[in-house]
């Protein structure tokens, strides 16, 4: 509690506001490199998705390590019996996440959450994929799986950072109109 200056007392020198109060630091705007990094890897992901499909396109491709890493082949059995499930499962994520990686450019932060979620999901699936391959003795065509499943994960690690949030452009109005805080005597202090 403050009583105010007292007659005889040098007063003592203010060196800024209480603790807690007063303008946040600023450092400088959040760069933007993180949302453009992103980006490209989901490009990157995009379409390396993109080229396992068109390779894989009618199924009877020689390449077996493309063939088991496209998207929903470990469910093809269970699904439909043949390939052409994991075909268009895999265009479709390719063409969603090449679409979606463009629009990250713009910074837009929704799009930063719609990526997130596609990436998850594949990322989910490449685990089980691994798993799935591991198990039934197909060691040997795992490394196209295994460079998915890092492209992917990366991708979508990189996508949900706090620092990629800063980057986008919604972050960036925040900095402009930050909400001021209560003075202290509004908030029942006597200072």
């Amino acid at each position: 509690m403050s009583y105010g200056p007292q007659p005889g007392y040098p007063q003592q020198p203010q060196y800024g506001p209480p603790h807690g109060y007063g303008p946040p630091q600023r450092y400088g705007p959040p760069g933007t490199a993180m949302a453009y990094v992103c980006a490209v890897l989901f490009l990157v992901c995009g379409v390396l998705a993109l080229i396992t499909a068109i390779v894989s396109w009618d199924g009877s491709t020689d390449n077996v390590d493309l063939l088991v890493a496209t998207v929903g082949a470990a469910f093809s059995d269970d699904v439909t019996g043949n390939i052409d499930f994991a075909i268009s499962v895999t265009m479709t994520v390719a063409c969603s996440t090449l679409v979606f990686a463009l629009i990250l450019f713009a910074r837009l932060d929704f799009v930063r959450w719609v990526l997130g979620f596609i990436g998850g999901v594949v990322t989910i699936y490449y685990v089980y994929a691994i798993i799935k391959i591991l198990s039934d003795g197909g060691g040997e065509f795992i490394a196209m799986v295994v460079v998915s499943f890092v492209s992917w994960a990366a991708a979508t690690v990189l996508v949900l950072l706090p620092a990629t949030g800063r980057a986008m452009r919604g972050y960036q109005r925040k900095l402009q109109y930050p909400q001021q805080p209560y003075p202290p005597q509004q908030m029942g202090y006597p200072y």
